[in-house]
């Protein structure tokens, strides 16, 4: 039941696509962003989870993974 907040920050040329998923299912995206936050305000069991942020833009992709433990 406590907040979460999940950094996710990027740079490039042009300036990337910055998204957030889970699961397969896009949660927040944000173009031309450097950073892109995610906020979980109550985090209960069934957030748990493998959390992906990925930056993209037209010469390639990254992205990092998170998993989530809620106890």
């Amino acid at each position: 039941g406590t907040p979460v907040e999940l950094g996710c920050q990027a740079e490039g040329r042009p300036p990337p696509l910055l998204s957030w998923f889970r699961e397969g299912t896009v949660l927040k995206e944000e173009p031309v962003a450097t950073s892109l936050p995610l906020v979980l305000p109550q985090v209960e069991a069934e957030e748990a989870g493998t959390y992906r942020c990925v930056a993209e833009n037209r010469h390639g992709r990254h992205n990092r993974s998170l998993q989530l433990h809620v106890a």
